[in-house]
Formats: C-alpha cells, structure tokens, sequence
C-alpha cells in the first residue's frame, strides 16, 4: 500500500510540474488523471466537448484535456494539425483503439504505413472514378424516389434519415451505393417496407461505446476474442454490429474465392477485387486486414453522408423561403426533372451548393476530436499573444463541432443560413466535416456525389407546403422539431435526444 501511495505521489507531481506539457494550461485535475474526462464522456455520456468548450473560455485557445493530450480550438490552427503530405502526422493509439481497426487504411497509426495503404485506395475514390459511378449513384436515387411515392399513396409517414441510410450504406444485409461500390453487390435495402433499421442502430450500438472502450478497452477485447455465439449470449446489444462484421467477412471471402463476380452485376471495377488481385504486399491482402477496411468503407461511407441529408432536408422543409430559392434554381437548371444531369452539372449550382456546404456544417462529420500526433517536428501555436512550442510526440486535437460553432467565423452558428456561403466562399477553409490533410476523408468525393445527386433529384420534385410548380408533391414534416437534429452527445457520431424517432415527413 505504501508503495501505491508513493507511486501517486510521484505521478501526480511529474505530471503537473515536469513532463513535457506541464506548462500548458488547463484544470489541475485533468492534468492529473483520465477520470477527469471519463466523468464526463463515460459516466455523463458525450459530455466532455461541451465541456472542453467551456475551459477553452476560461483557459484560452489551446488547452491540456488529460494528462498526454492538448487541444486546440482556433480555426486557423487546423491545416497546420491535420496537416499535408510534406509533415509526419501519426495517429495516437490511445484514443483510436475502441474500434479495433488499426489494420485499416484509416485507423492506421503510423504515417509511413497510413500512406502506403491510402494510396491503394485513393485511385478508387478520385472524381474520375466516382464520376464513372455516377449510373449506380442514380439508378438508387431513382428507387429511392419511387419508394417516395409509394409513401405518398399510402399516407403513412416516411422516416426519411433512414432511408438515407439505406441509399448510403452497405454489405449483404446492407447495401446500396456503397455496397455495389465495395463488393459489387446489392440487396435493395430501398425496397424493404421499413428500410431495416437494424444497420443503424448497430452502428449508434458500436458508436456509443467509444468512450468507455478507449477508457477501459479489456471488456471489449475479450468479446471480441470470443466465439461469436457466446460473445452475443453475454453482450446481446454488440449483435447487430457483430453480425455487420460477419457480413463484411463472408463478402471479402466470396471475393477472394471467386464465388463473387462483379462482372455479372456492375459494369465498374470494384474496390476489394482490385485490392485483391493488385500489387500489394500478402499481408496487406489477408481476411482480418480486408475486413477492417470493409467495415470502415461501408460504415464511414454511411452515418456521416445519410446524416448530412438528414440535416439538410430538415432544414430546407422548416425555412419555406431557403427551400424555394433552392427550387427555383434547381427548376432552371434541371427543366425535365425526369432525364437525368451529370453531377459535374449540378454541381456548379451555387444555391445548391450553399445548401450541402450548410448541412455539413452543421452535421459535423464525426463528432468526436482526432487527434493527431506529429512525431518528430515542434508544433508551434500562436494564441495571439505568444508561442505556444507543442512537443513532438503530443498528441494534439481539434474538434468539427467547436470550430463549425465558432461565432467569430460563423456568426449565428446553430442558425441554417446558406447565404453566408454565396456572400463568402472563403469559408470553405473552415469546412471540416472530411477533415484535411493526408488523412481527410477518402470517400470525399462520392459523398459529395451522393449529396448532390440526392437533394438535387428530391428537391426538383417535391416542395414544403404552399410551394408552387410542383412536379411530384410536397413533403411535410411530421412529429419532427429541431430536438431531432440537434447534438446532444458526442459519440463519435453526433447524438440528438434520446428517444427520437429520426427525420419524418408526411408526403402529399
């Protein structure tokens, strides 16, 4: 016992007054210990953002959150975080661990290892290979359309966010765009009657267990080891994502044996057969490292983009004079709303694209902070009153969500106004919904394809109630308020209030 208490003792004056980021300021606290932002991430669910952004007021821009990691909340900080490909910036592995996919091409830590995986796969998201996707893009749009209308004939009330994710997502029991993308397959989740929720609720399920499995990652690594009848006998709540990964599993090894041939059922290459049959090394190849990709592809290529039109369409249905505007310059520039438009067309659109910029602001991407870690160069912050020296090997963060709130660039934040896009394009710098940098999104461009594909081809066709020149109908929405769309916690994704029941509208 003497010697624990010592050790403490030790620990407790090493980090407040000699390790490398003791002089940085922040609550004693957090310096000391990772309880601090367990209480506010684990035990009071998400929290600890909101939280970062109240010391950031009374600490200042850059602060130290835990006893190893500094964030920053200036804006004009992030391109020299998340940096190019002239800089090192690695992962820190604390804070990516929950996952368990550090054999991915995006949970890889190391820099070297991340640029050697990312640029096998850059090749199949580059715009000119998602604009040679552009027929499937189209083609689910068109089902989603017309499962549109079938909520028009029936009156029920369509929960639209899941439809989305459905047009977004994507393996077996899953799919759409990114499946026939990944796998060259697709199960036509659009067709279901209720678009199976079950992927989205196993991927919130797995979100939701960021911040305990990063604290205290031992319970999850046992299930995971687990066969996975007895893992779901004992966690019951882990078996949608668990079967997510099964899934992921049972394609890439259909892949692999030749008993998938995207041949017969896409006209455009596919991501994991190309991996497979190119020029990497074995290992890079294997089943366990295919299948982290898988479930970062689909997963990633999901949540974030069905979100962001989520977002969207809320807003556009609860501000009639945005929504017209849109439509009115959707109307000229699409005159036969039934032949389809390259999206190279569309997006040229400025009030269109106003409006995707505005929804991605304010659905953030991922929620949570990415830290970065710059392993061998002195990061060098300036609060605007000194430098501030980061040590190489610090892991260091910003967050989506403070600088998309951030009243000095964005003045009236929360507010869905894509005017400040048209009267400033230079905003675009503080869009990070992708991130930026060597690690940005890789999926980028087709999320932006599928943005605009989709609200271009549903907001031709419908309008709000009172909208005039109507090919199709109008949406209304029904039991949904600004609750449905506004970030509560932090779990990774962004989380609204509990018990809603998503994005709904009445099609008439």
């Amino acid at each position: 016992m003497a010697l624990v208490v010592v050790w403490c003792i030790q620990t407790a004056i090493y980090r407040l007054y000699f390790c490398p980021i003791a002089q940085f300021p922040g609550p004693k606290l957090a310096a000391l210990t990772l309880w601090y932002e367990f209480y506010y991430d684990v035990w009071l669910g998400g929290q600890y953002v909101f939280k970062m952004h109240e010391l950031h007021e009374l600490y200042g821009p850059i602060i130290r959150i835990n006893p190893y990691e500094l964030h920053v909340e200036t804006p004009q900080f992030y391109e020299e975080l998340y940096a190019g490909s002239s800089k090192r910036r690695d992962k820190y592995e604390w804070h990516n661990k929950w996952a368990a996919n550090d054999a991915s091409a995006w949970g890889s830590i190391d820099h070297d290892i991340h640029r050697m995986r990312r640029g096998v796969i850059n090749p199949f998201f580059s715009k000119a290979s998602v604009r040679r996707l552009q027929p499937v893009i189209q083609e689910r749009v068109e089902k989603l359309l017309s499962r549109i209308k079938d909520f028009r004939v029936s009156g029920k009330a369509l929960t639209i966010s899941l439809a989305y994710v459905s047009l977004s997502s994507g393996t077996n029991s899953n799919s759409d765009v990114i499946a026939s993308y990944a796998f060259g397959q697709t199960h036509q989740r659009l067709e279901q009657e209720d678009f199976d929720p079950a992927y989205a609720r196993a991927m919130h399920e797995q979100a939701a267990t960021m911040h305990f499995n990063n604290q205290i990652y031992w319970p999850f690594a046992l299930l995971t080891s687990l066969p996975h009848w007895l893992a779901l006998t004992l966690a019951p709540n882990i078996s949608l994502y668990t079967d997510f990964v099964l899934d992921c599993g049972k394609a890439i090894k259909a892949i692999k044996n030749g008993s998938c041939d995207p041949s017969a059922t896409t006209s455009h290459p596919t991501l994991f057969h190309e991996l497979l049959e190119g020029d990497i090394p074995a290992s890079e190849k294997s089943i366990g490292r295919l299948v982290q990709e898988a479930q970062v592809v689909v997963s990633a290529g999901t949540e974030t983009t069905s979100w962001c039109l989520s977002v969207i369409t809320f807003h556009l249905l609860s501000n009639p004079a945005i929504l017209e505007r849109l439509r009115e310059e959707l109307g000229d520039a699409i005159p036969d709303p039934d032949k389809a438009v390259p999206v190279e067309k569309i997006e040229q659109l400025p009030y269109l694209t106003a409006c995707i910029q505005e929804g991605l602001r304010l659905s953030y991407g991922l929620s949570t902070r990415l830290p970065r870690v710059s392993p061998v160069d002195v990061m060098v912050f300036n609060d605007g009153k000194k430098d501030w020296h980061i040590p190489p090997g610090t892991p260091t963060s910003m967050t989506s969500y403070l600088i998309h709130h951030n009243e000095s660039i964005f003045p009236n934040s929360h507010e869905y106004n894509p005017q400040r896009w048209i009267d400033n394009p230079r905003l675009d710098k503080y869009l990070v919904s992708f991130s930026k940098g060597t690690r940005q999104c890789v999926g980028i461009n087709l999320a932006y394809a599928e943005l605009y594909t989709t609200v271009a081809n549903i907001f031709r066709r419908y309008g709000g109630p009172g909208s005039a020149g109507l090919d199709e109908g109008t949406f209304e929405l029904f039991e949904t308020t600004g609750e449905d769309v506004e970030i509560v916690a932090d779990m990774f994704l962004p989380f609204v209030k509990k018990g809603s029941k998503g994005i709904r509208v009445l099609v008439k």
